[in-house]
């Protein structure tokens, strides 16, 4: 990780780490090209600060000489999806994801609709603390234009309702948004797919986003499923680059069971590359085992959804994703996409005409438990000779039988502490016996 840029691009609190400043001096990088004009598209979420933080990014571009479509309120994947398809430099995602309305972040990609490599970020992080603004300004005709963008942003509606069986219409189903980036736009897919659908925290006022709704708090919807005889809920986070799901029944179907879902019905029809599918370490040990049993391989990767994305390309694997919900349908996009993950669900449940538990009934997954600690050297607990003695003591005693995993948010200042294990009650003791070592470090 850089100075600025984390694992999913520069995140922080909007007017304090996150300034209207940065966001300008980001926008003069991408917006110089000294040969031709950079042609650039952004959009945000629903965020307060995104507004602002838009507008001077959108001036630094075209003070560089760049031209800026901007699209409004979209969804990350929108940004990727159009980059890629309509010969645009780079792409920028205003958005801090699943955090809370006060934070927000800036996400680039480039002109293939990925993010953009670690090398171009520390390029960037030389020019935001250089003393002096070396580029030059451009001045006459030559200063940027500012485009709209509605065109580009029908066409990649047009795209998910063109992944939609037509029989998903027979399926009734709850859908939140967030109050995020999929209230606009999930909206008009679910109406053209004409499919029985009741969608909620679709009314951001700028501050509600993820509040107490979305991905993030899928929970909450379990009653409302069950008491409302659906057959599926999603809820997106609130650019919606994730979705998880859940059952008829109110069970959570978290990333881990989507891949699974997906992984299955693509191996049976050969469209699962070399019958592989791409996973971070965050996945359960029951993901494992039930892709053993159906004979589909494993490539594992270093949590981010950008890393997903390079092992895929890398050796053309056609599916993977994260547990937290970001999953990648390289066929289809270059980055997670909710709504095309809720899409592809929609599908296959559709098509088998069974239940999700009964298609996930191979899929037993292990008690898992994830704490986070507050830590600001994070370097220097993960490094801390006793703290590495615990966690190799209790290895140990899982055996294979579960697993520990310790590791630095890449986002937040934060040590994730996750275990597995056979019970709920292993797993919080062991969860609690490090994060309380920690706490004694601190």
């Amino acid at each position: 990780m850089g100075k600025y840029f984390g694992t999913d691009g520069v995140r922080g609190i909007a007017n304090e780490k996150l300034t209207s400043s940065l966001a300008y001096r980001i926008g003069r990088y991408i917006g110089f090209n000294n040969v031709k004009k950079n042609k650039i598209l952004i959009a945000r979420d629903t965020r307060l600060s995104g507004k602002f933080l838009s507008d001077a990014l959108e001036s630094g571009i075209v003070c560089s000489g760049g031209d800026v479509t901007n699209i409004a309120i979209s969804t990350t994947p929108s940004v990727s999806y159009i980059v890629r398809n309509f010969d645009f430099d780079y792409g920028v995602m205003i958005s801090a994801s699943h955090n809370p309305y006060y934070d927000n972040g800036i996400k680039i990609f480039n002109n293939d609709g990925e993010k953009i490599s670690n090398e171009i970020e520390l390029e960037i992080e030389k020019y935001i603390d250089s003393n002096e603004d070396y580029l030059p300004l451009a001045i006459n005709d030559k200063i940027g234009r500012v485009n709209d963008g509605q065109k580009y942003l029908d066409s990649y509606i047009n795209f998910i309702i063109s992944k939609a069986n037509k029989n998903v219409s027979n399926l009734k189903i709850l859908v939140d948004c967030a109050n995020g980036s999929a209230s606009y736009i999930a909206q008009k897919i679910i109406k053209a797919l004409n499919i029985d659908a009741k969608i909620l925290n679709n009314d951001p006022n700028g501050t509600n986003i993820n509040d107490m709704c979305g991905s993030t708090h899928i929970s909450v919807l379990s009653d409302i499923v069950k008491n409302g005889h659906y057959d599926l809920a999603f809820a997106f986070d609130g650019d919606a680059d994730r979705c998880l799901a859940m059952d008829g029944f109110g069970k959570i179907i978290d990333g881990d069971g989507i891949m699974f879902l997906n992984a299955v019905d693509m191996k049976e029809k050969n469209k699962l590359n070399n019958d592989t599918v791409v996973l971070t370490v965050m996945s359960n040990i029951g993901l494992k085992k039930a892709f053993s049993k159906h004979n589909i391989k494993l490539s594992e990767v270093c949590v981010g959804d950008k890393y997903v994305q390079a092992e895929m390309k890398k050796h053309n694997y056609s599916l993977g994703g994260e547990q937290s919900g970001h999953i990648i349908f390289l066929d289809d996009m270059n980055t997670g996409d909710g709504i095309l993950t809720m899409i592809k669900i929609l599908n296959i449940v559709a098509e088998k005409q069974k239940n999700v538990d009964e298609l996930l009934s191979d899929l037993v997954i292990y008690p898992q438990e994830l704490k986070n600690i507050t830590v600001q050297n994070k370097e220097a607990v993960l490094s801390h000779q006793g703290f590495l003695n615990l966690v190799k003591k209790l290895e140990n005693e899982l055996e294979d039988n579960g697993r520990i995993l310790v590791r630095p948010s890449g986002t937040e200042p934060l040590i994730r502490v996750m275990c597995e294990a056979k019970s709920k009650e292993e797993c919080s003791y062991i969860c609690n016996k490090l994060i309380n070592y920690i706490s004694e470090l601190l």
